[in-house]
């Protein structure tokens, strides 16, 4: 199972609604599972959170961590951080995104 339905799951375990209508009612042709539904729900997801993140930063300064690394197939990731300190004095650190990077020589 891969991390979308195991995150579902858990949902599904604490919320009776949800597991009823997704993992129990629903009919096999649409349990909102398939391959491309979760890529939509994840990117869905990923944008209300950038945009949760960039209302939560306000006007405050604010820097980029970017740091690259290959992974296990040898490609180059680049793992991006928003680093800002909120109104209260606390550095807060957001995890951005991971993205493949084709060409690290410009």
């Amino acid at each position: 199972m891969g991390n979308f339905l195991e995150l579902l799951q858990v949902i599904a375990n604490q919320n009776e609604a949800t597991k009823k209508v997704i993992l129990e009612n629903a009919p096999e042709n649409l349990k909102l599972t398939s391959p491309k539904i979760q890529k939509d729900i994840v990117n869905a997801a990923s944008m209300e959170t950038t945009q949760a993140i960039i209302s939560e930063l306000g006007d405050a300064p604010f820097a980029l961590l970017v740091d690259e690394s290959r992974d296990i197939s040898m490609k180059v990731q680049m793992a991006v951080v928003l680093r800002y300190v909120d109104e209260r004095g606390y550095v807060i650190e957001r995890f951005l995104l991971v993205e493949y990077v084709t060409n690290t020589t410009v």
